[in-house]
This record gives C-alpha cells, sequence and structure tokens, in this order.
C-alpha cells in the first residue's frame, strides 16, 4: 500500500520556540527549505515583470479553436485533484473553449513560485497559509477560489489516546513535518497553550512514530495519513486544522493580478469547467477514481484512492459552495484564515483581504456559456 506521501524533513528535532514561517507541505524535503522558499519566492516576483506576457502567449495560443492554459498541481498525480482530471477527460474544458495541461508536481514544486515566474497561468496551493505567506512575501498573486471549504491538515491522535483538546497537548510531544511548526504553534496561541509546554518533533511523513508511541499526536492530511493507518488496522481520531484554531481552506487556486487582469475570461471558463468537473465527481467517485488512475497514473493504490475520495467529498461543500457553486469561499472565513496567520506570526508583513482574494472569477464563471 503506498498512500499519497507528503514531503518530509530528515533527522528529528525537538522544539519549542517559532523557527521560520510555515511552508507548503508539499514544497521542500529539509528543514534548510524556509530559506530556499524565501529566496525563491521573492526571485520569483522580481522575475515576474520580464515575464508577464509569458500567460498572454499561453493564453492566446490556439488549438483547434480552444485556449490553451497550464495548471501546475500541488503535488504528485492523486484524487486529490480529481475534479481537474474529469473536466479535462471527459471533455468539459473542451466544451469551455480550453485545452488544459495539468501539470503533476513533486515533493520541492512550488506552485507559487511557478505561477508567479510564467510557468502556468493557474496553480494549486495546499493550504490558505501558504497562499497568504507568499503575498506576505510580496508576490503579485491572489486566491480565486478552492476546492476544500476546510484546512485539510488535522492532528491525529490514537483512539487510545487521552488527548481531547489542545489542552490536553501540555506535557505531550508532537510529531511534525517540518513546514508544519508554525501551524502547530498558531494553534496552541490560539488555546493559550505555552509553546514551552509541548514538545515538536520533526519525524518527516511517515505516521509510525505516532503508533510507535515516539509522539503522542502527528500533523496530517484528513484525508491521507488517517486512511493509510485505518488500512493497517490502526484506530485514530483527527481534529482538523480548521476547528482548532486555524481556519482556512485546502487547494487553494490562484492566479496572478495581471492574468486575472488581462485574461480574466479564460479564468471564468476555467473555473466554470472545473466546477463541472468536481460536480461530477461528487456524484460519481468511482468514475473519479477510474480516470484518476487510468489517465493521470502515478503510484496509488486503488483501495486507498478510493477511500481518499470518500473522504474528499465532505469538504468540497459547505455553506458557501451551496450558495454560489463549488470552489467558492467566503470572505468571512478568509479573514479569520488570515487573522489566524496574524496570530502564529506566519506573515512577513500585513495582509488584507483584498489583496489576497477575489470573487470576481467565479461571479463571472456563473455567466459563463460552452464555447
Amino acid at each position: 500500500m503506498q498512500p499519497v506521501q507528503r514531503n518530509s524533513s530528515h533527522g528529528a528535532e525537538i522544539l519549542a520556540t517559532p523557527l521560520g514561517k510555515a511552508m507548503n507541505r508539499r514544497a521542500f524535503l529539509s528543514g534548510s527549505g524556509k530559506a530556499v522558499l524565501t529566496l525563491g519566492l521573492a526571485s520569483a516576483g522580481g522575475r515576474l515583470m520580464s515575464s508577464l506576457h509569458s500567460a498572454d502567449v499561453l493564453d492566446s495560443a490556439k488549438a483547434a479553436g480552444t485556449r490553451s492554459v497550464k495548471l501546475q498541481q500541488s503535488y504528485l498525480n492523486n484524487v486529490e485533484f480529481a475534479g481537474y482530471y474529469v473536466a479535462a477527460k471527459m471533455g468539459i474544458y473542451k466544451k469551455y473553449g480550453l485545452t488544459v495541461d495539468i501539470l503533476t508536481a513533486g515533493t520541492t514544486t512550488d506552485p507559487r513560485a511557478i505561477v508567479a515566474d510564467g510557468g502556468a497561468q493557474i496553480g494549486i496551493v495546499s493550504e490558505t497559509s501558504d497562499t497568504l505567506i507568499g503575498i506576505a512575501e510580496g508576490v503579485p498573486y491572489k486566491c480565486i477560489g478552492a476546492a476544500f471549504q476546510t484546512n485539510p491538515g488535522c492532528l491525529l491522535v490514537l483512539a487510545s489516546s487521552k488527548i481531547y483538546n489542545i489542552k490536553d497537548l501540555e506535557g505531550k510531544v508532537v510529531g511534525i513535518q517540518d513546514d508544519a511548526r508554525q501551524q502547530v504553534l498558531g494553534i496552541l496561541k490560539a488555546h493559550n497553550v505555552p509553546a514551552s509546554k509541548v514538545g515538536l518533533l520533526v519525524v518527516g511523513t511517515d505516521p509510525g512514530s505516532l503508533v510507535e508511541g515516539k509522539v503522542d499526536a502527528y500533523t496530517a492530511y484528513v484525508f491521507n495519513e488517517p486512511i493509510a493507518l485505518k488500512m493497517k488496522g490502526v484506530a485514530t481520531r483527527c481534529y482538523s486544522f480548521s476547528k482548532i484554531g486555524l481556519p482556512g481552506y485546502g487547494d487553494n487556486v490562484i492566479a496572478t493580478n495581471h492574468t486575472i487582469d488581462s485574461t480574466g475570461e479564460m479564468l471564468a471558463r476555467f473555473m466554470r469547467a472545473s466546477q463541472e468537473g468536481w460536480k461530477y465527481a461528487v456524484a460519481h467517485p468511482s468514475d473519479a477514481v477510474s480516470i484518476t488512475l487510468k489517465d493521470f497514473p502515478s503510484d496509488q493504490t486503488p483501495t486507498q484512492q478510493k477511500l481518499q475520495m470518500q473522504a474528499e467529498i465532505p469538504m468540497l461543500t459547505s455553506s458557501t459552495t451551496k450558495a454560489h457553486g463549488l470552489l467558492a469561499i467566503s470572505k468571512s472565513v478568509w479573514s479569520q484564515a488570515i487573522a489566524a496567520a496574524k496570530v502564529s506570526g506566519a506573515l512577513a508583513k500585513p495582509v488584507t483581504v483584498a489583496e489576497s482574494l477575489t470573487q470576481e472569477i467565479l461571479k463571472r464563471a456563473a455567466h459563463v456559456k460552452p464555447a
């Protein structure tokens, strides 16, 4: 069995104080990643002005009367991106006049830098905190929607654990991926738990440290490690980050301000088609899994992918999506995410809703007609 693996940091380290900003969970493999991220985004922002027109070139490219668009995933092919695969495979993008090239990613891929540098017009960023960090670093992009209506991160404990709330973490050790450190510290602050009373141990992506008792809790993705452990017969409880102090969205869709301003119609068509793709995936999860495994192959286990798809479905809808369609974002929740990121110390400078989020593309998408 090979569940979708997130990036890891090699080695182990007990920490009780902040050591750098949060990073994309899939972005880097070592603790040195923080410096690379900061420099990478800064240089990408600097190069943006020299590559702004690349979006225009790609957007205006014609193939059988359609516009060619590149979408940069945040990780390896798997059902986390099933709605986009469905839209591509079933001709939904083509129906709206688009040819979408979906770019897979690896453990060192940062969609923010790729989009900022013109390598793709559209990118998927794992979590809202990561989206905000890039903007705080000065990279000019915005979120235009999000697939998962809650933060996919969670705090995982064994079912036999006596940890039922954040206060119960005092005197305990939390196993983390290096980039999850700031998120955990933010959650501790939100619950007035001194960081000095909780040990943070960098253990990477293998939840075996939790099973073996090396740590008392473990940072995970709600549709990943809990399922992997369940398949091995290990019972757990999972506390969503969104419910314990770190609100936000999963798989944020981003585009540069230039792309939003100059090719908003293309983005609206992309979002409308993606909404239809996700709608089909939710209604026909078995088809979505089949398309993922057959047409967007990677080293995934069918059983795990089926269970993951089932776990994802409730996360794709909310009161906001019921009112405004799939991929929609609430300004209220977004504001809460900004406040939480500020409290955690993750932002290099203040970020506002207006400079980090636009709802205009989805509003336009509601009126888009097939090409």
